[in-house]
This record gives C-alpha cells, sequence and structure tokens, in this order.
C-alpha cells in the first residue's frame, strides 16, 4: 500500500524516471513500470495522457 495507480486520461506534464518507449501499432507510448502513456500535443507543448495498456 502507499502506491497509488495513475488514472486513465488523467494528464501529467513530464514522465517519472526510467520510462521506456515503445512503438505498438505505429503509436508510440512510453511504459513506466505498470504505467503507460500515450504522447499528445497541447498547442506546442506535449503532455502524456495515462492509458490502458496497449496489446
Amino acid at each position: 500500500m502507499g502506491v497509488t495507480a495513475a488514472v486513465v486520461g488523467s494528464m501529467v506534464a513530464t514522465l517519472p524516471p526510467a520510462c521506456s518507449a515503445v512503438m505498438i501499432g505505429g503509436v508510440t507510448y512510453e511504459q513506466c513500470g505498470a504505467t503507460w502513456y500515450q504522447p499528445i500535443y497541447v498547442g506546442t507543448a506535449v503532455q502524456y495522457v495515462v492509458v490502458t495498456a496497449p496489446r
């Protein structure tokens, strides 16, 4: 306990350390442990939205 999973659909401006880029179906995701992020552009800034693990 004490560990809170990221909520799918929430956005962050920066990724936690030790993430790795994974390309699945032509889409790049960032895998950070058990949490997956998809980069999106908000204006000219990149944000990362939490997504369910792609297959």
